[in-house]
């Protein structure tokens, strides 16, 4: 009996646990991990619904909310994959460095440069930022000239930090052509030249009438002809000619749809920005294409720049998943042979 005695408290102290106990307590750390991370990716994927309803009234304070949002977001899976991490060391998981190492790889690598690339480009716009995405000078004798708008390079540095990380290898600062939509003759590259996208960048004026309708005509061109990668690429290009138009520099190189259409989200998204209106009289029919014209690029972007978002973020969370599969079937097979060999002594 007191052999009996001493035997039971051996189990009961937990000197040996046995296969059963091991895969057990396994399983129900993955499917813990595994809600967890089915949190986060309901949390994120509910903002790509909800985030791009911009439309020809839309605020430039829209667009600082879009990327406040993707801060915000990207930080509560930043604080998710920490707890899982630090809930794994309270309960002295063994896969906790493994996991913890894969983490903060994600971490560093891609959710610190998303988060800091977003809250730099919505603080540069402002939450206070009230005027039209599409802001069209009214036109007419001192009233038609553009505006630059304000923080550009904070802007452009914003979006950088991002599109570095989760668009590497798509978009070209140099896509589409340099012909004008009027006559599909070469562009001249200038913010002066009547009819033409560049004019809408005037400090002065978008021309009369007719020019004005030609100059919206190829601004909807260029935005039509690339892709969301495409204005992304260009508004982040160094140096680039798409941040010379939106700033109202005379930029003679810049002939292409993309350095265009990426000029054009660039003074649609910053605080303060306007593009040039009629030099005589306000015509509807060239303001209201600017201004859908305007609208249409920021969503072109912004939508592309949600979409790669997520890709990058679907890849990080696999790779950290996978991690814990991959050690928490190594583990299990360690522990059942640990088992054996104490079996067998």
């Amino acid at each position: 009996m007191v052999m009996m005695m001493v035997m039971m408290g051996c189990n009961s102290g937990g000197v040996l646990e046995s296969k059963e106990s091991v895969e057990n307590r396994f399983l129900k750390s993955l499917v813990g991990l595994s809600n967890e991370f089915l949190n986060v990716f309901t949390s994120f994927g509910e903002m790509v619904g909800s985030v791009l309803g911009l439309k020809a009234d839309s605020k430039k304070s829209d667009v600082a909310a879009y990327f406040k949002t993707v801060q915000g977001t990207v930080e509560g899976v930043k604080r998710g994959l920490n707890k899982i991490v630090a809930d794994m060391k309270k309960e002295s998981n063994p896969n906790a460095a493994a996991t913890e190492t894969a983490v903060n790889k994600l971490v560093s690598e891609t959710l610190d440069k998303i988060i800091t690339g977003a809250k730099t480009a919505s603080e540069a716009i402002g939450g206070d930022a009230n005027d039209f995405i599409g802001n069209v000078a009214a036109g007419g004798a001192g009233a038609a000239a553009g505006v630059k708008g304000d923080n550009i390079k904070n802007l452009v540095k914003g979006i950088k930090d991002i599109v570095d990380v989760v668009l590497k290898n798509e978009g070209s600062a140099e896509a589409g052509d340099d012909k004008k939509a009027e006559n599909l003759s070469a562009r001249t590259g200038s913010n002066a030249t009547d009819g033409e996208a560049g004019k809408l960048f005037s400090v002065s004026n978008a021309g009369a009438a007719d020019n004005a309708k030609k100059a919206a005509a190829d601004a909807a061109k260029a935005v039509g002809a690339v892709t969301g990668a495409d204005i992304l690429k260009a508004m982040i290009k160094d140096d680039g000619d798409a941040v010379k138009l939106s700033e109202g520099v005379d930029a003679p190189s810049a002939k292409k749809d993309a350095v265009i259409a990426g000029g054009i989200a660039l003074r649609a998204m910053a605080k303060g920005g306007k593009f040039a209106g009629l030099s005589d009289n306000a015509n509807a029919d060239a303001k209201k294409t600017v201004e859908g014209t305007a609208v249409g690029a920021v969503i072109k972007a912004l939508d592309t720049l949600m979409i790669a978002i997520r890709k990058t973020m679907d890849l990080g969370l696999k790779s950290v998943k996978e991690t814990m599969k991959t050690n928490i079937n190594a583990t299990t097979v360690a522990s059942e042979n640990s088992g054996s060999s104490s079996q067998n002594q």
